[in-house]
């Protein structure tokens, strides 16, 4: 939970539209590096497995018997079947992640339009600044501009 220092006196409600936005910052970033982990695992385990199959099935002549021989070992199959799981898991968790950042941007666009109703007063509204340096910071999130 992020705390915020104290000069900034913010409001019960900016405070927790900036918590929103750190929170789903957080959640898209560990959506990224967990699809990217699957990605990662999936290709390599593709490429190691390829590579077993093209050497230990070389030494049959025809299809037919390459693929006798790939069906005949059960573990051939479940190894298979793993990859695409880890596949399916790498699209499933890629969607996820596209989704968290429409959100966390959605958010953020939203808490810069607002900015002029968030800080009110003039005096907040002359620090503003000093939050949206801090988040830049402490969390990478620009409030800024809109643009991505």
């Amino acid at each position: 939970m992020a705390h915020f220092p104290a000069e900034f006196s913010l409001d019960e409600v900016t405070k927790e539209m900036l918590l929103a936005v750190i929170e789903r910052k957080r959640k898209w970033e560990y959506l990224k590096k967990r699809t990217l982990l699957l990605q990662v695992a999936a290709f390599a385990g593709l490429a190691v497995f390829s590579l077993y199959i093209v050497l230990n099935g070389a030494a049959f002549g025809t299809w037919s018997e390459r693929f006798a021989w790939f069906f005949a070992a059960p573990v051939h199959v479940s190894f298979l079947l793993f990859l695409c799981t880890l596949y399916w898991a790498a699209v499933y968790y890629k969607g996820k992640s596209e989704k968290a950042e429409e959100e966390f941007h959605a958010l953020r666009c939203e808490i810069i339009q607002k900015s002029i109703d968030l800080w009110k007063e003039e005096e907040q509204w002359n620090k503003r600044h000093q939050v949206f340096a801090w988040m830049k910071r402490e969390y990478d999130i620009n409030l800024y501009y809109e643009h991505r």
